[in-house]
């Protein structure tokens, strides 16, 4: 058995390791630097944001627009 894919776009519901049910709210481009760009994910359930950067990991911050920093 295959994993199902995510669709990594905006609105979509993504599971990172074992937090499930994250909300993609937007994908925040990083130009130039050579790291992956940065996920922000709110997770309903529990009201929390969520900065995700692939190979980097996932940290939870306080607010939507904390996600979003580069």
């Amino acid at each position: 058995m295959r994993p199902a894919k995510q669709r990594w776009e905006a609105g979509q519901l993504v599971n990172v390791g074992f937090i499930k049910g994250l909300v993609v709210k937007a994908r925040v481009l990083t130009p130039g630097d050579g790291r992956p760009d940065i996920w922000a994910l709110w997770q309903p359930s529990t009201n929390r944001f969520y900065q995700f950067q692939p190979h980097l990991g996932l940290t939870r911050v306080e607010t939507l627009a904390q996600a979003m920093e580069a």
